[in-house]
């Protein structure tokens, strides 16, 4: 892996290849070490790394959510019939789902009526 591309506008300003960042982005998200700790092993600028992964579309300020690209190889890889029983049981949990919130609205309803007292929180009221 090539770390600096053969064009740099000065030797104060190095250039890094697009290979050596996906690679130092990569092994960031991917890994346990914390942001400072990988600027220390790769030898980069403090503020290096959260551009190039502004760049690539990763917000540093949400950490939390990652699409990473292997992700969807893993998903294609799932025979039909393992996707159509993953399909069905999807399907199944979500109308669990619905039959459920039915039945608190409805508990929530019926608790409103009889002890006459306002349990839903009207939302325009601060």
């Amino acid at each position: 892996m090539e770390r600096y591309s053969k064009e740099s506008s000065s030797k104060w300003q190095s250039k890094y290849s697009e290979e050596f960042k996906q690679f130092v982005c990569n092994d960031f998200l991917t890994g346990t070490l914390t942001k400072r700790e990988i600027e220390n092993k790769y030898n980069i600028g403090h503020t290096r790394l959260t551009y190039w992964l502004k760049e690539i579309g990763f917000d540093y300020s949400n950490p939390s959510i990652v699409s990473l690209p292997g992700m969807k190889e893993q998903t294609n890889k799932l025979s039909d019939k393992e996707g159509q029983e993953s399909l069905s049981q999807l399907k199944k949990e979500l109308q669990e789902a619905r039959l459920l919130a039915e039945a608190y609205r409805r508990m929530i309803e019926i608790a409103e009526q009889e002890f006459k007292i306002k349990i839903v929180k009207k939302s325009n009221t601060k």
